[in-house]
């Protein structure tokens, strides 16, 4: 997507362009990413809500990482106080770390995070689809209405890009 070329945020129509660009691209990430459909829209119209009483403090040349971060980070708030509040154990198993390991592991969770924003929206979806939903790509295909030679080529090029921007090979290894 091409950037908007804007003079402020704080603008109503460069709000609502902004609003009609990423509104719908933040829901489909946070579906993906926390498999709740309500704690989505509310986590979405939130992150909008915020943005917009806040609006003088943000540039917009880096807007959508900004809306993606403040969309996963007040997710994984939500979700941690659920947990709390009804007193759920953490499905996490936490093992004795250095904080060297625990920063290194921050760091790079950012990075494939950024990496991960940086694709294109038919890329981004067909990534997530196939790794944090776990669905084949014949699936994906028959989801998205698209051939499976182009979710194919898609995550091909998801991952060429990845592998460019992490460092790191992020294909499976054949069983």
């Amino acid at each position: 997507m091409k950037a908007i070329p804007i003079a402020s945020l704080c603008e109503q129509s460069v709000f609502e362009k902004i609003y009609k660009q990423y509104a719908q691209q933040l829901y489909r990430f946070l579906i993906y990413s926390f498999k709740d459909k309500t704690l989505s829209e509310d986590i979405t119209q939130t992150v909008f809500l915020k943005l917009w009483d806040t609006c003088d403090q943000f540039e917009l040349h880096n807007i959508k990482s900004l809306i993606f971060t403040m969309g996963k980070n007040l997710s994984l708030n939500e979700l941690k106080r659920a947990a709390y509040t009804q007193g759920e154990p953490s499905n996490e198993i936490r093992f004795s770390e250095s904080p060297e390991e625990v920063l290194e592991e921050k760091q790079f969770k950012e990075k494939l995070t950024n990496a991960i924003d940086q694709l294109q929206e038919n890329e981004r979806v067909v990534f997530l689809m196939n790794r944090i939903d776990q669905l084949t790509y014949y699936e994906i295909a028959d989801r998205l209405e698209i051939s499976q030679k182009a979710v194919e080529k898609r995550m091909h090029t998801a991952l060429k890009k990845l592998h460019d921007l992490v460092g790191v090979d992020l294909k499976r290894k054949k069983r």
